[in-house]
């Protein structure tokens, strides 16, 4: 029997499906963290690691990695892996079908910096088919694309992780996206950031309370944590809120 949070309950406000920036089990610092507690109304955010769109499509891939749930009343709820987690939080087709949001995020890039342009191109069209499907409009659908790297202290952990890759894959997303979704440009919302060195990094400024922007994540270059990371959630959250 499949425990009682697993049903999913709709309709929501909003929905958020992302990577481990949105979602993960190691870290109470990152981008997923903050935006929960900006998003007004009813929401759910999803996050799984290392996921890209496909991961959440179709046949969907990686089951076997921990799928992190965040509603109002579950700051950080690990839902399992495999069958212990129904499609409606791991396929984003039955997702849309429960939880009936008025708004949709989604966060991907980061897992893409090895991918050719076809395969994130396609992956982005699979995505927009499926929304165009639900009567989605394009009002209501975001699609967030990574932003600047993290300083680090000795030597970054994911050097394919740079500037001119991350703007490759935002290319490549922005231009399939067309008119059916809504991009937010990671770079151009932290551009203006006081968190933003000026240079092409972000700064590692730590929260207190909040761990995994430090120690052994120090050289860790591609996931955005500490203030940074709650600075780019709360301008997210001002679009999604209209403010």
């Amino acid at each position: 029997m499949l425990p009682v949070w697993a049903d999913c309950q709709g309709p929501v406000e909003t929905i958020v499906v992302g990577d481990s920036q949105t979602g993960s089990s190691w870290s109470k610092s990152y981008f997923g963290n903050f935006l929960q507690t900006c998003l007004e109304k009813d929401f759910v955010v999803f996050g799984k690691g290392g996921s890209v769109l496909s991961s959440w499509l179709g046949k969907g891939n990686l089951d076997n990695v921990e799928i992190i749930q965040r509603d109002p009343l579950n700051p950080q709820l690990n839902i399992g892996i495999g069958d212990a987690v129904p499609l409606c939080k791991k396929r984003i087709s039955p997702m849309l079908d429960a939880y009936a949001p008025k708004k949709i995020l989604f966060f991907f890039g980061d897992n893409y910096i090895a991918s050719p342009d076809d395969e994130i191109a396609r992956e982005t069209e699979a995505l927009m088919k499926l929304i165009t499907e639900k009567n989605i409009s394009s009002s209501d659908c975001y699609f967030l694309t990574p932003t600047y790297e993290m300083q680090i202290q000795t030597k970054r952990n994911v050097p394919r992780k740079n500037l001119a890759n991350t703007q490759r894959i935002a290319t490549v997303i922005k231009k399939t996206l067309k008119d059916r979704c809504q991009h937010l440009d990671g770079l151009e919302l932290m551009k203006d950031s006081a968190f933003y060195d000026g240079n092409e990094l972000l700064k590692r400024i730590l929260i207190e309370g909040k761990p995994g922007c430090s120690g052994a994540a120090s050289n860790d270059n591609i996931h955005i944590c500490g203030e940074a990371a709650k600075d780019l959630a709360q301008k997210v959250c001002r679009i999604l809120n209209h403010y």
